[in-house]
């Protein structure tokens, strides 16, 4: 169980490669005057374009749990399904098959993998955490409607997310949002939208909205680290040629 949990927490490391983001070129736009009406507010309705949303949208979920289908580390719309929780910034994810669970902190971004045996602890997000982790201290949050859509059942808005790293060279991480209008604006579906048409889509059911029990974040404050792949050792030295004998070479 300790090495299926290890592996577990090695798959989760992934995610931080996935999630290399590129700085965002365009400043946010200054506000108005004090005490001038904005521009979004005059006119008749529909004449007159909102102002651009720049809070990331999941982090207005800070209590829930729901059924994750799909995750970002499969291709195409997924089929894996596992239970997840959000207490504050903790996450609680289900393992594979129901082996154990996992909790990221969303600040810290360190995950505790728990199980029969001895806890294991990763300085990365685990895979099921993305992408309630994705928008970090120091990014930017652009967000566009794009229309509304019926999907299982709900009214939903839909919105292209694009979250940008300040670190140089980084890519965008590019989604888009159907946000249930019943569930407070909650994604029920999530397209990861990359380059090359390697997408993926997760979906999330059974949500429900509200504090969730404590004991469910529970973990270990002392944990076995998990184990690091060995660095490749640096070559040898080739041996020092042998110095002739003194005198010269003998025939």
């Amino acid at each position: 169980m300790v090495r299926l949990i290890g592996v577990i927490l090695l798959i989760g490391c992934l995610t931080a490669h996935l999630h290399a983001q590129a700085p965002k070129e365009q400043a946010p736009k200054e506000q108005g005057l004090a005490g001038q009406t904005p521009a979004a507010d005059q006119g008749a309705a529909g004449q007159t374009a909102a102002p651009a949303k720049t809070q990331y949208p999941l982090d207005s979920f800070t209590d829930f749990s729901a059924v994750m289908v799909g995750s970002i580390m499969e291709m195409g719309e997924g089929t894996a399904e596992a239970h997840i929780y959000r207490s504050g910034k903790l996450m609680r994810m289900e393992g594979p098959e129901g082996h154990g669970y996992l909790i990221t902190d969303l600040t810290t971004l360190e995950t505790y993998g728990v199980s029969t045996g001895p806890c294991m602890h990763d300085t990365h997000p685990f895979f099921r955490a993305a992408p309630f982790e994705a928008a970090k201290p120091g990014y930017t949050v652009e967000r566009v409607a794009a229309g509304k859509e019926a999907l299982d059942g709900h009214s939903c808005q839909i919105e292209d997310i694009t979250v940008s790293s300040p670190k140089p060279g980084a890519s965008p991480l590019k989604m888009r949002f159907w946000e249930a209008e019943d569930l407070q604006g909650f994604p029920i579906r999530i397209d990861f939208q990359r380059a090359g048409g390697h997408n993926a889509t997760v979906r999330y059911k059974n949500v429900v909205l509200g504090p969730q029990d404590p004991t469910l974040f529970i973990h270990p404050k002392s944990c076995q680290a998990l184990p690091q792949k060995d660095e490749p050792k640096a070559p040898k030295a080739p041996a020092a040629a042998k110095k002739p004998p003194a005198g010269g070479s003998q025939k």
